[in-house]
């Protein structure tokens, strides 16, 4: 069993940060879940029973007996089990480029990773080491919430804006759903397209193209409710892919599933 309260957080951070979610779970025996691949970074600061993340393709980038923890962006899905017992805990989707200035490294560092929170260097991220405890002590979810708002606002205010260049590349490949082609990216930018493939590798962690596949798919997977009614290929077609084909490829290497069988999101990348 499950319970959720969603928040927005604070006006301020409303474009930088996506909804607060925070969670109680009682497991009675081992979960396994399949999580999907997002074009976000996915922070979970928790307590209680910890979980244990795998890479199926058997890299190094997942993590035992983890209760809080940053994904960084991946180009596949990875299962996670949780460990019988309560959990609690927070989850929050933040932009990779926020999310570096909130974790204190570019995000191309845990690219394919899980990275503890509680291993997170450096002094001036404290704060963000101490938020488990902090808010398993608060008094009740505004509380946290509002922790959150503080730590989160602070991290932005005292770290700089990236590159505008990048964000404008970024920001302008997930506009256009995956459509833009990378030498157009780049030629926006006035970089060359090796110069944007790298940049994009180190400070986002993937390059051009698998982020525009990755973007892609979370489109059609936000439009796959309609299917029934209009069918795969048309969802294939508005979403930029050439054909279905290529629409069935990529869920099966961002979900390891068909897109019949996957489930439509809960909630909006």
């Amino acid at each position: 069993m499950i319970d959720y309260t969603v928040v927005a957080p604070a006006p301020a951070l409303r474009r930088a940060v996506g909804p607060y979610v925070g969670y109680a779970e009682r497991v009675a025996a081992p979960l396994v879940r399949r999580e999907v691949a997002v074009s976000r970074c996915v922070l979970v600061i928790g307590w209680g029973a910890a979980l244990d993340v795998h890479d199926p393709r058997g890299a190094a980038g997942g993590a035992t007996a983890v209760t809080s923890f940053a994904a960084g962006l991946s180009g596949s899905y990875v299962d996670t089990v949780n460990a019988p017992g309560v959990a609690e805990g927070i989850q929050v989707m933040l932009d990779p480029l926020v999310a570096a200035r909130i974790l204190g490294r570019p995000f191309g560092e845990v690219a394919d990773q899980v990275v503890a929170v509680d291993q997170l260097d450096g002094g001036t991220l404290r704060d963000v080491r101490a938020l488990p405890a902090r808010l398993a002590a608060a008094s009740g979810w505004e509380a946290r919430f509002a922790l959150l708002d503080r730590v989160f606002g602070a991290r932005l205010a005292a770290t700089p804006e990236p590159d505008p260049r990048l964000s404008g590349a970024w920001q302008r490949l997930r506009q256009t759903g995956g459509a833009v082609p990378v030498e157009a990216l780049a030629a926006e930018a006035g970089w060359s397209r090796r110069h944007l493939g790298a940049v994009f590798r180190r400070e986002l962690g993937l390059p051009p193209k698998v982020l525009a596949r990755l973007v892609r798919f979370e489109r059609a997977r936000r439009q796959s409710g309609r299917a029934g009614a209009d069918g795969w290929a048309a969802i294939a077609a508005d979403a930029g892919y050439y054909d279905q084909a290529h629409l069935i490829r990529d869920f099966r290497a961002f979900s390891g599933s068909t897109p019949t069988r996957l489930p439509a999101p809960a909630m909006s990348a």
